[in-house]
């Protein structure tokens, strides 16, 4: 890592080498235990933030963090998907050990969490905004949610004096009664209970407060101050907009793949249909490119929304004094795809749903203007956290903490990231894989013939149109990487079912 000389630096996404500092910054002078905060926003991807280099909206808030802090330009989900990523932070483990592998599935809230941890060792703890673990949650002296998505306008939340009625599959109506109502945009309105909660605590115990914005998912509705926003702006296509995926899995299911293709989406089925009234003859491409239009503008807006209430966030910690002493993290859920390869939404392997913003920001401990590039993952935000909190990291925590990177201790605690996302039907194959510095190895167990393996070499190939897996050029890799797998998934205990991989 090294520090950023100007903010231009970071928006030219200036690269990095990991180097240990001989001499870190001190701690805050008279300070005791820190306070946490850690926002959790839903389907941001990194490239959506100024910090990152995105040319196309301004994102000041999120950018101050980064220009005061760390970036982390390999911060990275081992399994891309709103419920089970939750599940994953809370725990510090992977998908397999917290038992939340699938969307829509019970968290088992009786299980150690860093929130109980936290509380159990002094702090008062609160939780604001989307939780989508469907359990009642836990560990929180405070909270108020959204069970599910929650509407973009006046959301419904849950607070501890409220019943607590699950949702499941076959009762989805009934999970929803009772409640309260608050009245305005989503996400400002969530953002004043936050605030509303900071400014009135009695003080006396460090707290820890999570904040998860339900932006920027869909849909893209957008408070009225962004309605407006980017109308007759032209936005930048991603080079493989119009990706045949010829040679790789998408290939075989291109068709059936509406959870996440552009021109398939439900989200724009209405714009697609009134696009095909308008012009009968229009193609597949010319719709796709119209769609991506539509869809990353909507997008946008909802980062704007994401931006301005950090904003109100960073600035009431200014005002109270509280920034000296909390640590701030920015991260989200998962990454996102914002039309590479023709895609939306998350869900697969590669880069852009694979790689979450991580911004982190301590005065006095983490020095301003930091970027990292070794790969962290959301497994390793539990055992950092806890260990900023001075408390101990449970022996059976799968990540690694990262404050010995952040105080610039460390050059980085892995060289090789696990994923493992679950087959969601056809639509949604099973994915088990390794990424490393340079290559990325995907087996998707119920595929048939080709469709089975994908290989990418990152540094050639950063874009990945090209599955090397039949390369003999590449044949040594792909035996390296295979191995490496193996051996992370014993590492692991993952219990996976892929005699293709495994051998059985």
């Amino acid at each position: 890592m090294k520090k950023s000389i100007a903010c231009l630096s970071i928006l030219l996404g200036m690269n990095a080498v990991a180097a240990t500092r001989p001499n870190p910054p001190r701690s805050p002078a008279g300070a005791g235990r820190v306070n946490i905060l850690l926002i959790l926003s839903d389907d941001h991807a990194k490239k959506a933030i100024g910090c990152y280099g995105n040319t196309d909206i301004r994102t000041p808030a999120l950018d101050r963090i980064a220009s005061e802090g760390m970036r982390f330009e390999h911060a990275l989900t081992p399994n891309s998907f709103c419920t089970p990523s939750r599940a994953v932070v809370l725990t510090g483990k992977y998908s397999h050990k917290n038992g939340t592998t699938h969307l829509n599935q019970n968290f088992n809230g009786s299980q150690q969490t860093f929130p109980k941890l936290l509380q159990a060792g002094g702090y008062e703890t609160s939780l604001f905004g989307k939780w989508h673990l469907l359990s009642q949650p836990t560990g929180f002296d405070h909270y108020c949610v959204m069970k599910m998505q929650g509407m973009a306008i006046n959301p419904t939340v849950y607070e501890p004096q409220h019943e607590w009625i699950p949702w499941s599959p076959k009762d989805r109506k009934s999970c929803f009664s009772g409640g309260r109502k608050l009245k305005g945009y989503n996400n400002d309105v969530m953002t004043t209970e936050a605030l509303t909660w900071l400014k009135n605590r009695k003080g006396g115990k460090p707290f820890c407060m999570l904040l998860h914005p339900k932006p920027p998912h869909a849909p893209y509705t957008p408070p009225k101050k962004y309605e407006e926003f980017l109308k007759d702006v032209e936005i930048p296509e991603p080079t493989t907009l119009l990706d045949d995926y010829e040679g790789r899995t998408p290939e075989a299911i291109a068709d059936i793949m509406t959870a996440n293709r552009l021109v398939l989406g439900p989200a724009f089925l209405k714009h697609r249909e009134q696009l095909e009234k308008q012009n009968p003859d229009i193609t597949r491409d010319e719709l796709t490119r119209a769609i991506y239009q539509e869809y990353i503008k909507g997008y946008y807006r909802l980062v704007k929304s994401v931006d301005d209430n950090v904003g109100r966030i960073l600035k009431y910690l200014d005002e109270s004094g509280l920034a000296k002493d909390t640590l701030v993290i920015y991260t989200s859920d998962q990454g996102f795809s914002l039309g590479e390869h023709g895609l939306y939404n998350k869900q697969w392997m590669y880069e852009g749903p694979m790689h979450q913003p991580l911004l982190v920001r301590l005065p006095g401990v983490i020095e301003a203007g930091m970027v990292h590039e070794s790969m962290v993952s959301h497994v390793d935000l539990a055992p950092t956290l806890l260990q900023f909190a001075g408390l101990p990291v449970p022996d059976d925590m799968q990540g690694h903490s990262l404050k010995p990177i952040l105080e610039g201790k460390a050059e980085q605690v892995r060289d090789a990231s696990y994923y493992h996302f679950y087959s969601h039907g056809e639509r949604l194959p099973e994915m088990i894989g390794v990424r490393t510095e340079r290559y990325k190895l995907i087996h998707y167990p119920g595929m048939k013939g080709r469709f089975q393996w994908e290989l990418f070499d990152l540094k050639n190939d950063p874009d990945e149109m090209e599955n090397r897996t039949s390369n003999p050029e590449y044949k040594a890799v792909r035996e390296r990487m295979e191995e490496k797998l193996r051996k992370l998934i014993e590492e692991l205990d993952d219990p996976v079912v892929a005699p293709g991989l495994m051998g059985a």
